[in-house]
């Protein structure tokens, strides 16, 4: 078996764990009967030396950026308060706040009412010369290299706390990414990086959280082990909880010294989960596909509900396409449309009716949302169930 280099330790040790062959962009909607033009393979990895699952020969940043200026992607938000007051026990009322990019704003607004007003954030037109109209994280992580973090750092000073939330998962060179955001730091700076936990998707093998826009899917093992490998050293580590992937925030600074050994034990328990995550797909795949069947032999009629990345993924790596009948979404941007690679097409909610079996591709909170508008669909015998096996609404296999 050939190995690849290394994101993170930067070693030839990346063993291949799964190959879903080529994907379009999961954000790449066509009209209904018109086929996709791109795609690329989307092969998942594992470094045995240091345990970073990471996508290897991952999707071009020109592919993956978005051709509809309305596809917006929001990230939790509920745990921003006790972030705030965290980051305000650390840095002095006084201290230079900045954010990389329109993902830290509600972090900033939250630190100004907590007394902080030096905050600012890096514009993507005028500080970082990204004039593409639908650029979004792939291009950011891109443009942020030391010679731009130069001009930034002789533009608007060095800054004492620098947020980046949910752009490191999406860096194809993150050592080089951490590198040009630490020349932006002042001696002492801290550096705060929010990026989702990967452990509880993989112990539950959904799937679906593979996606060609994540690069890597860090632990808090694993994000520690890249920044000691990067001479930055895990000032502070948070994880806050969330049902289907915890959001994990790391709080670093330039390493002094030569920083904490690697947890051998911690990475046996993520070697070991991630490849149970790679052995158990096929069978999983299995199950989906026979269960699917039987129910259109027994003349049901499914759907998927909410067009998003999670739902593509769903489609397209358990061949379903021939089994859904509709994706169901109310973004008016999204009708006549058909999902990327699987061409389900995608409808309103007053098809939900013709629909037996409705499979939810959302967040917990938006599953109840969705309930409480659709009583009269559940009322008159409609199912729903989720594609997630961590929802409490996780599908029923008999």
């Amino acid at each position: 078996m050939s190995a690849s280099l290394c994101l993170n330790c930067n070693t030839v040790t990346v063993e291949s764990l799964l190959d879903f062959g080529p994907q379009p962009p999961s954000n790449r909607f066509v009209p209904v009967g018109v086929s996709d033009l791109d795609s690329h393979k989307l092969k998942l990895g594992q470094c045995i030396e240091c345990g970073l699952m990471q996508l290897v020969d991952p999707m071009a940043t020109a592919m993956v950026r978005s051709q509809h200026a309305w596809i917006k992607y929001n990230e939790p938000e509920g745990h921003l308060d006790a972030l705030a007051a965290h980051l305000a026990r650390l840095i002095d009322v006084d201290s230079k706040i900045m954010g990389l990019t329109y993902k830290d704003d509600s972090t900033l607004a939250r630190l100004n009412q907590l007394g902080y007003k030096k905050t600012s954030r890096y514009d993507m037109k005028s500080d970082l010369g990204i004039i593409e109209p639908c650029a979004g994280l792939e291009t950011i992580q891109a443009a942020m290299e030391e010679t731009m973090a130069d001009r930034l750092a002789a533009k608007y000073g060095e800054v004492d706390l620098l947020i980046v939330r949910h752009v490191l998962e999406h860096a194809h060179a993150p050592a080089r990414f951490l590198q040009a955001l630490g020349k932006l730091l002042a001696p002492g700076g801290r550096l705060v990086f929010e990026v989702p936990d990967s452990r509880k998707f993989v112990d539950a093998c959904d799937y679906s959280f593979i996606w060609e826009e994540h690069i890597s899917y860090f632990t808090p093992r694993t994000l520690k082990s890249f920044a000691r490998h990067n001479g930055f050293g895990t000032f502070d580590a948070l994880i806050y909880p969330y049902p289907l992937e915890d959001s994990l925030v790391t709080i670093l600074q330039k390493a002094t010294g030569s920083g904490a050994k690697a947890d051998c034990s911690a990475l046996s328990c993520d070697l070991e989960s991630e490849r149970r995550f790679a052995q158990k797909f096929a069978p999983i795949c299995m199950r989906y596909h026979n269960h699917f069947e039987l129910l259109r032999k027994a003349s049901k009629r499914i759907a998927v509900f909410g067009a998003g990345h999670l739902a593509a993924k769903f489609l397209n790596f358990f061949g379903l396409k021939d089994v859904v009948d509709y994706v169901i979404d109310d973004d008016s941007n999204k009708q006549g449309l058909a999902m990327p690679g699987s061409g389900v097409p995608i409808v309103n909610s007053s098809h939900l009716q013709e629909i037996d079996l409705c499979l939810l591709a959302l967040s917990p909170e938006s599953e109840q949302k969705v309930l409480g508008k659709q009583q009269a669909y559940m009322q008159k015998g409609g199912n729903f169930q989720s594609i997630f096996a961590l929802s409490p609404l996780a599908i029923k296999f008999p």
